[in-house]
């Protein structure tokens, strides 16, 4: 056995209000613009590595205690640790605060948590923005995401302005207290499923432009709930129980939206009405990224 090393990293999570895709041909300036809320519940992330030439390495990518494709957290370890592959076995283990697949960034986590450990492991000195540009890169090829990792990076409820990672996309926050945000999970739904269908991501886009105006004119926490439920009612990605969800929200004088591209449903604060529809989940705000 040859000898160890070992970083633990944290991400926060992200749900997105809304959002408008854009297309580069270069991943880096691929992504999305919109609106979201970074939350204190996220994944913390240990990475070992072990020296064992003169075999080729193996990567081995844990989620939760069960081994996993994760080809988004993959690309991220073959992208950093490629070079080293002669040399040492890589193992991450990843273990969420919050549902994988619902619409809770949680990919962009695990991607953004594992390349900070790699690069303090393997003394990459790289900056953040580098760091995240790598996990911004593994979304986008994976189409696991597009807009997770900048907020992800910086915490807060962020207004995402123009496209990509830390270095090239742009951000502005919300102020805020630091609210707790209630959520209900109703299922998974595949990113990817969505961001390949060409009359759907019409349909977003519409809808995410409607979004951003109406959050620009007034850019409180308030306000971004309207423009976020708005969005999610317009943009045809929802599901019926979702739909439900938000009107009994809606009914108790609360506004309710979904987290996207997901079937959850999130209110700031707390209702009475979202508990009838399933387990209620709680978490805060995050005012700091990735660490």
């Amino acid at each position: 056995m040859g000898n160890t090393r070992k970083k633990k990293t944290y991400s926060p999570s992200h749900i997105t209000g809304f959002f408008e895709i854009r297309d580069n041909k270069n991943p880096l300036y691929k992504g999305s613009v919109g609106g979201g809320i970074v939350l204190e519940a996220g994944c913390v992330t240990e990475v070992c590595l072990t020296n064992n030439p003169p075999v080729k390495a193996r990567i081995k990518i844990e989620i939760n205690g069960v081994e996993e494709e994760a080809n988004t957290t993959k690309y991220v370890v073959e992208n950093l640790a490629g070079k080293y592959e002669h040399e040492v076995n890589v193992r991450v283990s990843t273990d969420f605060d919050v549902p994988v697949g619902v619409g809770l960034g949680a990919s962009g986590a695990g991607a953004l948590s594992t390349a900070l450990a790699l690069n303090e492991l393997l003394s990459l000195d790289m900056t953040l923005n580098e760091v995240a540009q790598i996990a911004h890169l593994a979304e986008v090829e994976n189409s696991t995401g597009l807009g997770d990792v900048i907020a992800e990076t910086y915490g807060g409820v962020v207004i995402r302005k123009k496209p990509g990672p830390p270095g090239i996309g742009m951000i502005d926050k919300i102020p805020h207290r630091k609210e707790k945000i209630s959520y209900v999970v109703f299922g998974k739904k595949s990113t990817k499923a969505v961001l390949l269908d060409d009359s759907m991501k019409r349909g977003i886009n519409e809808a995410g432009r409607e979004a951003m105006k109406e959050l620009i004119r007034k850019p409180n926490l308030d306000n971004f709930m309207l423009a976020s439920r708005n969005f999610s009612l317009h943009s045809e990605v929802i599901s019926d129980k979702c739909r439900d969800a938000i009107e009994a929200v809606d009914a108790e004088g609360k506004v309710a939206s979904v987290a996207m591209l997901g079937d959850t449903v999130f209110v700031i604060g707390e209702s009475e009405a979202l508990r009838e529809f399933g387990e209620v989940k709680e978490s805060r705000i995050s005012d700091v990224g990735a660490r």
